[in-house]
């Protein structure tokens, strides 16, 4: 039920993105199995989607509080990896890690090991602004699998980072910039695959203005009636503004007085 956990997702897949052996290989929550995608593009490549998600909920408060979210990340590699290297003498060289058991291995590990660093250490725009969604990683866990389906063998490894996330923001508020929404909204809407996307969550959190008491309701999870009676709504919300009186008049026990209305 949070937007958090989508944008988290994105912003993380955005962050390993030519920063590993995956290069641009990096796919925001295939539909495919990885071993189909592997059979078909044998190189290393990355899968990001979001897993098992957990709000701890305080009354009817579906938007706010301790969200919680797995985020998963699926390598696969499946022939022989170039890696460059420093040759020791200020120059480049490539090295080949051959299709075997030990050398995809390897590959993984590197790989492991540059997905993190994408993550939490680079200083790249998206790996910032995940880690503004993300202010702390509860646990990480990492899976390893191999398979050999329709003639191709393959070494995988899955990779589990439990993710407290920020709140998205309530309904009718306004993202302030250099925030952690204000900053992946504006990531995404300079991203020409993602403008549009960016423009859709913002219409959706900003683009149904409330009153400061029913935003308040919002946040707190309850309803319009409840806030009334703990004394945050108004003491009087007519959709209409009331019609004019003609006169006033007050029952004195015997006379009545009759106040007129007042000249325009």
């Amino acid at each position: 039920m949070s937007l958090t956990r989508m944008v988290m997702r994105l912003s993380a897949a955005r962050a390993v993105r030519d920063k590993t052996l995956a290069g641009p290989r990096v796919f925001d929550s295939a539909v495919d199995p990885i071993d189909q995608t592997i059979a078909e593009n044998r190189q290393p490549l990355i899968v990001v989607t979001t897993d098992e998600y957990a709000l701890a909920v305080t009354g009817r408060d579906l938007v706010s509080g301790g969200h919680q979210c797995d985020l998963v990340i699926e390598i696969a590699i499946a022939s022989r990896v170039d890696v460059p290297a420093a040759d020791g003498q200020g120059g480049q060289i490539t090295i080949a890690i051959p299709h075997t058991d030990e050398g995809m291995e390897l590959t993984l590990d590197i790989m492991e090991h540059q997905i993190a660093a994408a993550l939490m250490t680079d200083d790249g725009a998206w790996s910032r602004a995940w880690m503004m969604l993300v202010p702390r990683v509860t646990r990480s866990l990492s899976r390893r699998g191999a398979s050999a389906e329709n003639g191709v063998r393959f070494a995988a490894r899955q990779i589990v980072l439990t993710c407290d996330l920020v709140d998205t923001p309530v309904a009718g508020g306004t993202i302030a910039p250099n925030t952690a929404w204000g900053n992946i909204l504006a990531l995404m809407a300079a991203d020409p695959d993602l403008a549009r996307i960016a423009g859709l969550l913002r219409t959706e959190i900003e683009g149904n203005p409330r009153v400061d008491w029913r935003r308040a309701a919002a946040e707190l999870g309850i309803s319009l009636e409840s806030a009334d009676q703990i004394g945050i709504g108004p003491v009087l919300d007519l959709e209409d503004d009331p019609e004019a009186l003609e006169q006033v008049t007050i029952d004195g026990g015997g006379f009545d007085l009759i106040i007129p209305p007042e000249d325009p």
